[in-house]
């Protein structure tokens, strides 16, 4: 009897630990959630932002008409899916928003920035984190060289292990400080909290690629899903 319930008291403060541990993750998560939510926002509201999108819109009015109307429709999508409150998103939602910011990307750059997206229609519907996509086409943008002379090239593709690859040639930027936006880092830590996945970056001489997990069914995840409504 007495080993039953020293065994028994061992698994009681096991199972209180691992709550305990599980709580703070979730907590972690919590603050990563809404710090990403306020990062997204500050970033897209940040006075360069700004300036550079009412400059190429400006550019547009009363030369093209149709493509300046088209641009505002864009900005107010990003603007709209930034403020959103959801902790998980529908890779097609992730790659509506991707679309509008690209799209907004290609005003300012013209032929210089070239965003070739292989990603079939009718594909199944994976889950994938807020911004995740967004994120690694600003990355790309901020740190390399974007010109005529020198055009930036990204591939968004899906793989046949079911992850999202955002490739770009390599053509690094000198004059770029390191900020505390939506990094790389960031990145790998809110996929780290919610789901135990690890971004993969890779690259050589002439190519930076970085992969990121898909998520098929979010049953296992449901206790981390952050409803900011609540």
């Amino acid at each position: 009897m007495l080993f039953i319930s020293s065994v028994f008291v061992t698994y009681l403060i096991y199972l209180i630990i691992k709550n305990q541990k599980r709580m703070e993750e979730n907590k972690n998560l919590t603050i990563e959630n809404f710090r990403n939510r306020y990062n997204a926002l500050k970033n897209q509201t940040d006075p360069h932002f700004l300036f550079n999108s009412l400059n190429s819109l400006n550019g547009l009015i009363g030369y093209d008409d149709e493509r300046a109307h088209e641009y505002v429709m864009q900005l107010s999508s990003v603007f709209r899916y930034t403020i959103q409150e959801r902790s998980v998103v529908t890779l097609s939602d992730e790659l509506e928003f991707a679309e509008s910011y690209i799209y907004l990307m290609k005003i300012r750059y013209e032929d210089a920035l070239s965003v070739n997206i292989q990603i079939p229609d009718g594909h199944p519907e994976f889950y994938i984190l807020p911004f995740a996509i967004q994120t690694l086409v600003e990355n790309a943008v901020k740190h390399n060289i974007v010109s005529r002379q020198k055009p930036l090239d990204l591939v968004i593709r899906m793989t046949a292990e079911e992850t999202i690859i955002v490739e770009n040639n390599l053509q690094p930027r000198q004059d770029v400080r390191s900020g505390n936006g939506l990094g790389l880092s960031n990145l790998n830590e809110r996929y780290w909290l919610m789901f135990r996945k690890n971004i993969n970056i890779q690259a050589d001489d002439s190519v930076f690629r970085v992969e990121i997990p898909l998520i098929k069914t979010l049953d296992k995840y449901s206790d981390k899903l952050i409803d900011y409504n609540s």
